[in-house]
């Protein structure tokens, strides 16, 4: 069952009663969106682990600003942008470590494709707390 929905409603001809527009469910992670004019429902649902921690650090700690995004139909483009944004923050930052940490830049010489993976997972892994931090627990 969905937490959050639109208060504004449309009448659905196939359920024969009032639909809210916009609806978002947390802890499935999808948005589901009631289109008046084709009568029909289109979902999307979300995959990545940042997405589910946001939802739920929001639930908890702000859930006026999840009501409002609903609301005001901007709950999908919300979660579309920070899901792109949180993506981008951590190719960023890993690859700013892979130009500048020199162990990396010695297994990259030697052709070490081992360590040069075991640091790249260990960049991702330091990455997503740093960014965590800064962008999903917000």
């Amino acid at each position: 069952m969905s937490r959050y929905k639109s208060e504004q409603t449309a009448y659905s001809s196939l359920k024969k009663k009032y639909v809210p527009l916009w609806r978002l469910d947390t802890n499935t992670m999808t948005v589901t969106h009631f289109n008046a004019n084709t009568q029909t429902e289109e979902s999307k649902t979300y995959h990545t682990d940042f997405i589910r921690y946001h939802l739920h650090f929001s639930d908890s700690h702000c859930p006026n600003r999840l009501r409002r995004l609903v609301n005001e139909g901007r709950i999908e483009l919300y979660l579309d942008d920070m899901e792109l944004k949180v993506s981008e923050a951590i190719t960023r930052q890993v690859e700013l470590w892979k130009q500048t940490d020199g162990c990396y830049q010695k297994a990259v010489l030697s052709g070490d494709a081992e360590k040069m993976l075991g640091l790249e997972n260990c960049f991702v892994y330091m990455a997503r707390e740093a960014v965590f931090e800064c962008m999903v627990y917000i």
